[in-house]
């Protein structure tokens, strides 16, 4: 009868003594099951190293962060039985069974410092001669990570140190001539290396598995490599990690067989409420100990008081649930709570212009800044042609009420009449030779400070603006450029501080809104469906943005310093 934590972890999840996912469970039966039919399959399991294993996390990894910074690192249950299994599991030809491992577990459980605990066991306590170890991502910060992690290690250990040389880009051991750094696909040329440890954090980030793939094809010479990848869950499903939980899935499932690849996927259930506390040690396993549940409870309020991205970043990164986006972003209610109507005339103003692709709506959104929050306007262009096409086929479609909107300007013909911008916003064009004509453009009637727009869909209409003195200026629309306002928006209307008119084109807009998520967490607006038009809103976030551009009155600094 084996003894020992990593093992009685798995007895305690399956006979249901600790709360667990069905993945967490699926991993643990499959390491009871593995021991019984072990010897058939040339298969054995040696609980003497896997503790060898244990004991040197204890004795010589430490933590470096936080209240345990300097204090040994005891793996809590779970982090033992990865341990366990990670270095007990042996073939008939005494290689490691294990090559490769997917771990997957909410944020704040410690798993980089799991990882790097793996990666200066692979470069000293593995005893491999020449050990190539590796830190990787596509980006170099990311990969820096880990590796600056097992270099504060290597600094504040006694045991490490006697052993280990910690340098700016690299920690050696002298006595195997073993090597561990970080490298990234950024800058670095993966191509020659010869892989005894790869450790990739957060591996949802990774649009391509190109990384990934070139750590795999240098494992080939070595006799014990291991490929750890520990990630939490991310916002693409398209992703190679989203496809490489499923394939591990699959494997726990016994859908699929593969002895070398190690799973343990920490996660709610389909089924489990996520506002329900009680479900979060699933995701969260340290819960209780190294992490406290007040910091999720916190995080737990703001996602349901703002909803939203803060929803999908709770459940991503705090409940480890793959959530590609919020399908109501902000919900109608709350953005009619904010209906103010106000005098804005003289105000600085900053605006964003969503130019048309010749035949489509244009939305120029202005914002007035005041007491913290924005007054926001709207002005539309839309061709007569491209309305009527669009109510002949349904005559019942929104179109047909904006037709008596002041703020919507319906022009000839069946593209997009720049001229009718160009006057509303400039003026040039507002005097007609021999006539009076009062100017009623938005750069005369406010103090225009900026205007962004999209240099993509931008003509001869944005040289014409800035030959006519409008302080236009580009704007990107990637991730991003957008994300930061986009926030900015959500947050202002949740807490009551976007203030509109019942704009019913905005409003609209609005309702078309799903937020896209790229692996970092930046976020923009993307349309829910082919025929939604989310310009306005696009123009909305660009005003924003623009404004949030503008460094800060002197006065403010003051203020703060009063604070105090």
């Amino acid at each position: 009868m084996l003894e020992g934590e990593g093992h009685q972890y798995a007895v305690d999840v399956v006979h249901g003594d600790l709360p667990a996912s069905k993945y967490t469970r699926r991993a643990c039966e499959r390491y009871l099951k593995d021991l019984d039919t072990a010897e058939e399959r040339g298969l054995e399991f040696r609980p003497k190293v896997a503790e060898a294993y244990i004991t040197f996390f204890q004795r010589a990894i430490r933590h470096t962060v936080g209240e345990w910074d300097g204090k040994p690192f005891d793996p809590l249950p779970w982090q033992k039985f990865i341990l366990w299994n990670l270095y007990g599991w042996f073939r008939e030809d005494g290689t490691r069974r294990f090559n490769y491992a997917y771990i997957t577990v909410a944020r704040k459980n410690g798993k980089t410092t799991l990882m790097a605990g793996a990666a200066l066991a692979a470069l000293f306590f593995d005893q491999e001669k020449a050990a190539e170890v590796y830190f990787a991502a596509t980006k170099k910060d990311q990969a820096k990570i880990g590796f600056d992690e097992a270099q504060r290690m290597v600094t504040i250990s006694p045991p490490l140190r006697k052993h280990l040389k910690a340098g700016k880009h690299d920690i050696k051991a002298p006595t195997l001539s073993a090597r561990c750094t970080y490298l990234s696909s950024e800058r670095d040329t993966l191509d020659g290396l010869n892989v005894h440890f790869a450790g990739i954090d957060e591996y949802h980030a990774h649009q391509t598995d190109g990384v990934a793939n070139v750590l795999r094809s240098g494992m080939q010479a070595r006799r014990n490599p291991l490929h750890l990848t520990i990630t939490t869950a991310g916002f693409n499903r398209e992703s190679p990690c989203y496809e490489l939980q499923k394939t591990c899935k699959e494997i726990l499932d016994g859908i699929k067989h593969d002895d070398a690849q190690f799973a343990i996927i920490y996660e709610l259930d389909e089924d489990d409420d996520w506002t329900d506390s009680s479900t979060w040690i699933k995701a969260n396993p340290s819960l209780g100990t190294a992490l406290r549940p007040q910091l999720l409870e916190s995080q737990l309020q703001q996602a349901i008081n703002l909803g939203g991205s803060r929803e999908v970043e709770f459940k991503t990164k705090h409940l480890n649930q793959w959530v590609t986006a919020s399908k109501t972003w902000i919900q109608d209610e709350i953005w009619m709570r904010n209906v103010r109507e106000a005098d804005l005339s003289g105000l600085p103003c900053w605006g964003g212009l969503d130019l048309a692709s010749v035949s489509d709506m244009t939305a120029l959104v202005m914002v007035y800044p005041e007491d913290g929050g924005y007054h926001v306007r709207g002005h539309y262009w839309l061709p007569k042609d491209t309305v009527d096409q669009v109510l002949d086929r349904d005559p019942s479609h929104i179109y047909r009420t904006f037709l008596e909107l002041p703020n919507v300007h319906i022009t000839d013909g069946n593209v997009t009449d720049y001229a009718s911008i160009r006057r509303l916003v400039s003026g040039v064009m507002n005097k007609p030779e021999g006539q009076v004509v009062e100017d009623t453009s938005l750069m005369h009637r406010y103090d225009v400070q900026k205007i962004a727009f999209d240099r993509y869909n931008s003509t001869q209409i944005a040289i014409d603006l800035v030959d006519d003195g409008v302080p236009l200026v580009p704007f990107g629309q990637g991730f991003v450029s957008m994300s930061s306002p986009t926030k900015q928006l959500e947050v202002l209307a949740r807490t009551g501080k976007l203030w509109h008119n019942g704009d019913p084109v905005l409003r609209w807009a609005l309702g078309n809104v799903e937020l896209k998520m790229d692996p970092a967490g930046n976020i923009k607006a993307d349309k829910q469906k082919s025929g939604g038009k989310i310009d306005p809103i696009v123009a909305l976030v660009m005003g924003i943005g623009e404004h949030m551009k503008t460094p800060q009155p002197e006065e403010a600094y003051f203020d703060i310093i009063s604070l105090s």
